[in-house]
């Protein structure tokens, strides 16, 4: 990647940061980077379609939009993929993340969400962009999915997705085997939620079983 092109979209996925804030601004971009490099760069790059300044305000265009847009999914899918194959903490998945999201090709990056199954936010809990595969995937899949507290007992399903912004929820969930692709069956629904992979037991309250989305039937 040209350095040119690595600096706006540094610039952008910092301005979109800030946008997520609701604190679009010059200010909020100067606390953000002491060292004045993004503003630098934010007035480098005030010709070239992807934003406007306007006073202290700061107003991605469309183009600006969409570009870091990208720039964020791809980031933080990374952070989920190195996170949830490599189980990795959240603060150890940030630098791995912005070398990965770099040299993900669109087609890569389509099939690291499908394999995570469509993550709906990243290890900090922060919204990841959904792009043309989760949308497909809403279509054709919605009433094939239910969560794993829906599930009866004996039955079993594959996991698609951890769906939740509690971090520690997350975390937990992981740690205990709960991931995108595991297979899992329903040995008790109460008092406490008893869950069979591979050849292990898991308890777990009732509330984080609602976190998990599987598939109704196991895929082949």
């Amino acid at each position: 990647m040209r350095l040119e092109n690595l600096r706006r979209d540094e610039l952008l996925e910092t301005l979109w940061r800030l946008g997520e804030r609701g604190d679009l601004t010059l200010g909020a971009l100067r606390d953000n980077d002491p060292s004045g490099e993004c503003e630098r760069n934010l007035h480098d790059f005030s010709n070239t379609g992807v934003l406007v300044i306007s006073g202290e305000g700061i107003t991605l265009t469309a183009m600006g939009q969409e570009r870091a847009r990208q720039i964020i999914r791809r980031h933080r899918l990374a952070e989920r993929l190195v996170a949830d194959a490599l189980g990795l903490s959240p603060k150890e998945t940030e630098s791995a993340a912005c070398e990965f999201e770099h040299i993900l090709a669109p087609e890569l990056e389509e099939s690291i969400c499908i394999l995570l199954g469509h993550p709906r936010t990243c290890p900090h809990g922060s919204p990841i962009p959904e792009g043309a595969c989760c949308l497909e995937s809403k279509r054709t899949t919605s009433s094939a999915v239910m969560t794993l507290r829906d599930m009866n007992v004996g039955e079993a399903a594959k996991v698609v997705m951890v769906n939740t912004a509690n971090q520690e929820r997350m975390e937990k969930l992981l740690a205990l085997g709960v991931s995108p692709g595991v297979t899992v069956k329903v040995l008790q629904k109460s008092p406490v939620l008893v869950i069979e992979i591979g050849h292990s037991q898991i308890a777990m309250e009732p509330l984080m079983g609602g976190s998990v989305n599987v598939w109704r039937r196991p895929e082949s």
